[in-house]
């Protein structure tokens, strides 16, 4: 099965990780998991983290009042 195209614009990024950070991405691409590269699996999760955050409920924290 072929893969869809892409329709969002794309950008590359250089970030630096932990060669362990690395070393995982690697392995879930050697598993065919989120992506088939290092970097096709770590643009997966920062991709899904964003998203994440974006739609993270916002909460407003106020001080409670204490009720005599």
């Amino acid at each position: 099965m072929s893969k869809t195209a892409n329709e969002s614009k794309s950008a590359s990024l250089r970030i630096t990780l932990s060669t362990q950070s690395v070393d995982l991405l690697e392995l879930l691409a050697q598993r065919g998991i989120y992506g088939r590269n290092a970097a096709e699996v770590a643009g997966r999760f920062v991709d899904s983290a964003l998203q994440n955050f974006v739609n993270a409920p916002k909460l407003e924290l106020k001080a409670k009042r204490k009720e005599s």
